[in-house]
């Protein structure tokens, strides 16, 4: 691994790893206009994956992290040696005798992002599959696409625009600092639906979808929806869309 890549995937890895098991949360009954908890939802815990040295050789992809799945499928973050505009992906694949990858299936492009740092969440039944979010960004959080690694397949679940804001003496003041929200997410999920929602007390949302930019909000206000089509934001339990251009 390159050796600058490598510092910056360190730096930011760090920020996804495991804060223990998050607990679900009861709401009151919705007021009229409020979409409520998903029913029978079933609570996918996040996994303590350490990130292992690369396991495979491939002269076209630069390796970031690598992380066991415990069936003998590995997730890697990579892109090509010669940069792209694609940029990073999630590739799931196995090793072969000879070193190199049984590629088995492959996210969407990370396009800009310098990192593409995964969390990893489980109900430890394979057959629900397993919730990735992926953490966009550089030395900072833009956020966090997810993805539903089911049958071998990475579904793109949509974008959470929000981040952990923190505080950093850097250049001799303090400065704001957006890490990863992945170790403060609860997933819950049934019939293909999934809530996300965040522990902590606040977090900071960069578009509220309401002309509000780097917004700061109360965790229990903010939920976010994969309704089986696309990924919604919940404010106060009533859903947000963007304003037509």
């Amino acid at each position: 691994m390159n050796r600058t890549h490598c510092f910056t995937a360190l730096l930011l890895l760090a920020a996804c790893s495991n804060p223990g098991t998050p607990t679900s949360t009861s709401e009151d009954i919705p007021a009229a206009g409020q979409e409520p908890l998903l029913q029978n939802a079933r609570t996918y815990h996040p996994l303590n994956l350490p990130n292992l040295d690369d396991n495979v050789r491939n002269d076209t992809l630069l390796i970031y992290t690598t992380h066991a799945l415990g069936n003998g499928e590995f997730v890697m973050a990579a892109r090509n040696v010669e940069e792209t505009r694609e940029g990073l992906r999630l590739y799931l694949y196995k090793p072969r005798a000879d070193s190199s990858a049984d590629v088995l299936a492959v996210s969407k492009p990370a396009y800009d992002s310098e990192v593409m740092l995964p969390t990893y969440f489980s109900t430890g039944d394979t057959a629900d599959g397993t919730i990735i979010l992926a953490n966009y960004g550089g030395l900072e959080s833009w956020g966090q696409n997810v993805f539903w690694l089911k049958n071998g397949h990475f579904r793109d679940l949509g974008w959470l625009d929000v981040a952990e804001r923190t505080f950093k003496v850097r250049m001799d003041s303090l400065q704001q600092w957006r890490t990863t929200i992945a170790p403060l997410t609860n997933v819950n999920g049934a019939n293909g639906q999934f809530d996300l929602t965040f522990q902590g007390d606040s977090l900071m949302i960069y578009d509220d979808l309401q002309g509000g930019r780097e917004v700061m909000l109360p965790t229990s206000r903010i939920r976010y929806r994969y309704d089986g089509r696309s990924m919604v934001l919940l404010v106060d339990g009533k859903p947000r869309t963007p304003a037509p251009l």
